[in-house]
């Protein structure tokens, strides 16, 4: 079924009918009628959805269905664009334009008529020889079911007869006979063979992580740029010289990356390459022959390994047999079952058989076939997937992709109506992209694409209701998911090559998406030549990777992009530093074309001072992120913007944003992200953005505390505060501490110095707050708290100038949710401590740095067990290494800065049998930065101290600090 997409517009539509009623005060009986005809026609095409009906007649009116809903919001939204940006607000003109719509909208509904009729005499000749498919398995959707369900999807998870292969490949990596034979592995075989899954595997195995001193993964898309691998791959290489890096000439490049391969023993991936051009251009950067470093390489073309080098080791992964693919089918399609000889009905185990043989043994075919059964345990649903799984395979060609293709389009039409919107979208994202959950729900709820009935705004709503359709896509196998490590929800996903390619075929298909990449920009792309690159005809959405050359894009007066909703330019490399800005020199012509988007993402984009006014004639936007972007003034002209519901301001660290109070006007947004840094000379006013759910960047020396009263709604938080006591009493006292308050989730920075009993309770009623998650405290504190008054909830605490004299962890290990503990510059100025047997249980991440009078350090058998990043920095006088440090079992990453040498010696020296898999780095050296100045990172209130919880490793101790 091709009408998905149709389904989330006639919502959209729905809603403007509703929110427009205002500006057509005179035709009612029209809008109303409209509704009530497509309401209609979406019950029809839900029924026809379920029965996945595949004839011509269906898919050619649901086209003239989706053209007459295109047409209905084209004309409602272009006259309430007239009438928000209207400077003469004369009654005869609004009639004139009323009258107009009138007129529109009885063109509109006779057309819609014309469908209604053929549809009604569709049905009479027999809807229901369309078959008896399934429903679109609303029970299925129920909730209480998705809290409860396990993460099987998880990136890589997936793994069944290829333990001897990882093995092999472990083996030759670490062998270092090889040194003198082989400098190039290579993985060859086709898509969805598992040519990733493998090289990660070995890429992750603690033999080659204790082989290696650097490491490197590069994922070469289809439209690669040389520079942006080389620089991508050496950053990885050498995370301390990032600056410099990104100011390398390409030949600094090449030269830097070749000498790193020879001076230390690296092992770099490049991951899915496409061409033997990709190799032509960068062969140059990796030493020939023999050596320590080694290059692990996946392709789908033989001619590619060889090509690369003739004497490279060749690995072919093979296809799974039969009973491997029947095992691997077994085990995803009953998740929950955790005993491998469970007996099942001796007929879904035919079905499954016969359906597991389609997939030519590879292992993606296999569980995205998996995520279609998973919820269907009956045998006649199984028959039912069986004979569909027929009929799309016929015309795959089994020899090119074992009839993958087949198994991954299937996939997408057996999705329920309102998740293929939500599939199809994910094809904005480039490619290997990992798209954070939270921008994706945002998104989704922009265009309409997720709705609840009766929701009145809660936006928490809406976002849980995100969260449980992605889920939904993951338990279908159709998304790979990574989860929040402290919570365990769903924080970002991403696709699979073949998916992707999946999910932009059906995407044309449907003509829901366009993506253009910076390949086809050359010219405008508008022009005759660029036609085949991208058609505007009716194209709602635009996903453009761009290039510097990005003036070259659009013609300043193009007026073939007023139908245009969407638009999200990323830029091309996606591999450098966040202050990396491409030029951005004909937004107004953006502006003047564009004038109908609800969605707008412009990353890492540089708009010189000021954002220009036209930005407020997007008076359509949902949803406006300018994340890593440069300029230094937001135009009071933002206030037009009466429909926004997410606005995305964290603009390049180093722009000093000033921003207008016309941004309470935006009485309809949802999520706010204020910039990191401020030069305001008023207080910005945010009370009246009473709907606000989510609050990030929240400053009191920017705004007033008391607006945080009165925004009632917010449930989720990230806030500065630099308070005298008694207002820092009355925001702990009067609000974050009520019962009443609709706050789930915050983090918080606090600038105080807590002396006295009085200051001591406040900070009591702070670190014991339900919701508080996050939490840094800047200043002196004389006594920590005992553990039980700290939250239950904390998962991130971090110490700085607290000048503690007693051991702060003999409390903090006795927090049982706490992830991260960073204790720095002077948070505890004694000289012993000590990490106690059973104590920090969860305890993921420690950073201990700038504790200058630390000379023992005790770590006890059976602390920290789940410890996997350790960095020590500062600690002059620590020149011995706890024991107990070989006995943290899972720890990864030790990262040594400014430490005693003697200390450092000792470090190497308990490496051993139980602590080989452990990466060892130093990184800092000031002499690698000569172009950073102390001055550029002095405290004030432009940066408040971020830096320092940023990148606090490239901050001298000499430096102030806030």
């Amino acid at each position: 079924m091709h009408d998905s997409p149709l389904f989330f517009l006639l919502e959209i539509l729905y809603e403007s009918l509703k929110n427009e009623a205002e500006f057509l005060l005179n035709v009612p009986n029209q809008v109303q009628n409209i509704r009530a005809e497509l309401n209609r026609i979406q019950c029809f095409l839900q029924d026809a959805d379920a029965k996945k009906p595949e004839y011509e007649t269906v898919r050619n009116w649901i086209a003239d269905i989706r053209e007459v809903s295109y047409d209905v919001e084209n004309i409602l939204e272009k006259y309430t664009h007239k009438i928000v940006l209207r400077k003469d607000r004369s009654i005869w003109k609004e009639n004139i334009a009323l009258h107009n719509i009138g007129m529109e909208t009885k063109d509109v509904m006779s057309r819609i008529d014309n469908i209604r009729r053929c549809m009604k005499t569709y049905v009479d000749i027999g809807i229901r020889t369309l078959g008896q498919g399934e429903t679109s398995n609303s029970a299925a959707y129920e909730k209480s079911q998705w809290l409860t369900r396990s993460y099987s999807h998880l990136i890589d998870e997936d793994f069944v007869g290829l333990e001897e292969e990882v093995n092999k490949l472990v083996v030759e990596l670490t062998n270092e006979e090889n040194d003198e034979f082989h400098g190039v592995f290579a993985i060859c075989g086709m898509g969805g063979i598992g040519k990733t899954t493998l090289a990660r595997k070995a890429y992750r195995h603690i033999y080659v992580q204790s082989h290696f001193q650097a490491f490197a993964w590069a994922s070469i898309s289809k439209q690669w740029q040389a520079r942006d691998v080389l620089q991508g791959i050496l950053t990885k290489l050498e995370p301390e010289n990032r600056t410099q890096i990104n100011m390398m000439m390409d030949d600094e490049l090449v030269k830097e990356l070749y000498r790193l391969q020879q001076s230390k023993k690296c092992l770099i991936v490049l991951d899915d390459i496409w061409s033997t051009n990709f190799w032509n251009s960068v062969r140059h950067a990796f030493p020939k022959g023999k050596g320590c470093s080694k290059i692990l390489l996946t392709t789908r073309k033989k001619d590619v390994c060889t090509h690369v080098d003739p004497t490279c080791f060749f690995f072919e992964p093979r296809c799974l047999d039969a009973e491997e693919s029947w095992k691997l089918l077994h085990r995803k399609a009953f998740p929950r079952v955790n005993t491998p000889d469970l007996k099942i009905d001796l007929e879904l185990e035919r079905l499954g058989k016969e359906m597991v043989s389609e997939c030519g043994g590879l292992p993606l075919a296999i569980i995205v076939l998996a995520g279609l059964l998973t919820r269907r345990p009956k045998v006649d649903e199984w028959r039912r997937t069986r004979q569909n799984l027929n009929s799309h395979m016929s015309g795959e060609s089994f020899e090119q992709d074992g009839g993958i293709h087949g198994v991954l389009a299937l996939s997408y039409y057996d999705l329920p109506y309102q998740l293929k919107p939500c599939f199809l979208y994910l094809g904005n994202f480039p490619e290997d992209q990992k798209i954070s959950a939270r921008r994706l729900y945002q998104l989704w709820a922009a265009e309409g694409i997720i709705s609840l009935e009766n929701n009145q705004g809660e936006e928490t709503e809406m976002m849980e209701l995100g969260e449980y359709y992605l889920q939904e896509l993951a338990q279908r196998y159709m998304v790979q998911v990574q989860l929040e490590e402290t919570n365990g929800r769903i924080k970002s996903c991403r696709l699979h090559d073949l998916m992707r390619d999946t999910c932009l075929s059906k995407a044309k298909e449907e003509n829901f998406l366009k993506t253009v990449s910076h390949q086809y920009c050359q010219k405008s792309i508008c022009c005759s030549s660029s036609a085949k690159a991208i058609s505007t005809r009716a194209i709602r959405r635009l996903s453009i990777t761009v290039d510097n050359d990005v003036q070259n894009y659009f013609s300043t007066n193009d007026k073939s992009f007023q139908h245009v909703r969407s638009a999200m330019f990323f830029p091309r490399r996606q591999t450098v530093g966040e202050g990396t800005t491409y030029p951005l020199p004909i937004f107004q012509g953006l502006c003047n074309n564009f004038t109908m988007l609800r969605v707008l993402h412009l990353e890492k984009f540089s708009f010189g001072d000021n954002l220009p006014k036209a930005i407020g004639n997007f008076v359509h936007l949902r949803y406006l992120s300018l994340r890593h972007s440069h300029f230094q003034r937001l135009p009071s002209s933002i206030g037009n913007l009466k429909y926004l519901q997410t606005l995305d301001l964290r603009v390049n660290f180093f722009s000093y944003l000033t921003m207008p109070n016309t941004i309470q006007k935006l009485k309809n947004l949802r999520n706010l992200y204020l910039p990191p840094s401020h030069q305001n000379t008023h207080k910005l006013q945010l009370s009246p953005l009473s709907q606000l759910d989510m609050l990030k960047n929240f400053d009191t020396q920017v705004s007033p505390f008391r607006d945080l009263f009165k925004l009632t709604k917010i449930q989720k938080l990230a806030a500065v505060f630099s308070l005298e006591f008694d207002e820092m009493e009355e925001i702990i006292t009067h609000y974050l501490t009520l019962k009443t308050v609709s706050l789930k989730e915050t983090s918080f920075r606090v600038y105080y110095r807590f002396h006295s009993e009085k200051e001591l309770n406040i900070l009591k009623l702070l670190i014991g707050c339900h919701h508080l998650r996050k939490l840094d405290l800047i200043g002196h504190i004389s006594k920590l708290p005992e553990h039980h008054f700290f939250s239950q909830s904390l998962t991130k605490l971090t110490l700085r100038r607290s000048g503690l004299e007693e051991d702060p962890m003999l409390i903090l290990q006795k927090l049982p949710k706490l992830f991260s503990l960073s204790l720095r510059g002077n948070a505890f100025i004694g000289k012993e401590m000590c990490c106690s047997q059973q104590g920090f249980p969860l305890l993921n991440t420690l950073k201990l740095q700038g504790l200058p009078n630390l000379e023992s350090w005790r770590v006890e058998i059976g602390a920290m067990p789940n410890l996997i990043h350790l960095e020590i920095d500062g600690c002059k006088k620590l020149e011995k290494v706890p024991d107990g440090l070989v006995c943290l079992t899972k720890i990864q990453e030790i990262i040594v800065i400014d430490m005693p040498e003697t200390f450092q010696t000792r470090l190497q020296e308990v490496q051993g049998e139980e602590f080989y898999k452990v990466r060892f780095r130093k990184i800092f050296d000031m002499k690698k930065f000569p172009n950073i100045k102390p001055n550029m990172l002095t405290s004030g209130q432009m940066f408040g101290g971020l830096l320092q919880t940023i990148y606090p490793s490239t901050v001298p101790k000499e430096w102030k600090r806030p």
